[in-house]
């Protein structure tokens, strides 16, 4: 039997929003706040090579995960996030036990570029990442950043290539927003036609033009043949414009696709920690996150103009139109 699958990434994704200081005991009660939610994936951070700070949800090694997930909670899987750009090196990864993580997500890009600005490719080198963690016993998820830039044969290939590594999941991740319903889509449709059946389709969206909820309802209704996964935080707390709201894709779900998450300890989450952060750091739609999307550009130029406000909305339009495509894509802060 096909199923949903729920994943919470509001203390991984939310934390480009407060850099990811959500406080000790915060952090603490969160995750056990989140898992009796009784999502189907709980995320709780980064793995990176940066020193352990305690009231961070990054992580350096897999003991202080255990740590902050402990007991496991039964029927809760969780996960953790790697970034190739700036991977915690394999060497500090302790192999996979019961009391670890369950699941790594890796984000993969299809290109970087060195210090001169060339344009490298970037895909062999999160396979030979992505290699290591299935070595270790953990199960993958393979989130290839900005699925836009794939040419529909670039993308099958993609896959092609990911799927020899036997992963839990691939994602269709939208990461700046800028995708409607009908063009993700056509990915997920793509992924799931090279797919071996057993491989979950995941989709990872921002809310740029206000899009999440609609395209997950859309997956939702597409009746896939394989189980699928929707990332989803509370309030929607996430980097730029945010993510699809958990408590309000729980509902739609519990209603139409016969699930029983809880959606008080949401409410309670929600009320206990994220209000004081948006009281202090807003997200969610505006206008110059919108226009990032349309231009198909950094998000963080729009973050910079909400801090500043020193021009005019249209002023910030007529910039982000001007940025080379290269300025678009890869962040510049002395142009922003």
């Amino acid at each position: 039997m096909n199923k949903i699958n729920l994943l919470d990434c509001t203390l991984r994704d939310g934390g480009y929003v407060n850099d990811w200081r959500f406080g000790q005991e915060a952090i603490q009660d969160m995750t056990e706040k989140l898992a009796n939610t009784n999502v189907d994936i709980l995320e709780i951070g980064f793995l990176k090579d940066e020193p352990y700070q305690p009231d961070r949800t990054v992580f350096n090694s897999m003991d202080q995960v255990k740590k902050l997930i402990a007991p496991k909670k039964t029927g809760v899987s969780y996960a953790v996030m790697c970034e190739v750009v700036n991977p915690l090196p394999l060497e500090m990864l302790a192999p996979a036990d019961e009391e670890s993580a369950d699941i790594i997500r890796v984000i993969v890009w299809k290109t970087k570029r060195d210090k001169d600005g060339n344009v490298l490719d970037a895909l062999q080198e999160g396979y030979e990442y992505c290699k290591g963690i299935v070595e270790k016993g953990y199960k993958l998820c393979v989130q290839p950043a900005r699925v836009d830039q794939y040419t529909d044969s670039e993308f099958v290939n993609m896959i092609h290539k990911f799927t020899d590594l036997n992963p839990l999941g691939i994602y269709v991740v939208d990461s700046w927003g800028t995708q409607n319903a009908e063009q993700l889509l056509h990915y997920m449709h793509l992924a799931d036609q090279n797919m071996p059946p057993e491989v979950l389709l995941g989709y990872h969206g921002h809310n740029n033009m206000m899009q999440a909820l609609s395209v997950a309802q859309a997956m939702l209704k597409e009746n896939f043949g394989r189980s699928i996964i929707i990332d989803a935080s509370v309030y929607g707390i996430g980097r730029g414009a945010g993510n699809l709201n958990l408590e309000i894709i729980a509902k739609y779900l519990n209603e139409y696709c016969g699930k029983t998450y809880d959606i008080e300890p949401m409410i309670e989450v929600y009320s206990q920690y994220i209000k004081m952060i948006f009281e202090q750091e807003q997200w969610g739609y505006s206008v110059p996150y919108f226009l990032t999307a349309v231009y198909n550009c950094n998000p963080n130029y729009a973050t910079v103009y909400l801090l500043k406000q020193n021009e005019s909305i249209l002023q910030f339009k007529k910039k982000i139109s001007e940025l080379s495509e290269t300025d678009r894509i890869i962040y510049n802060k002395d142009k922003a």
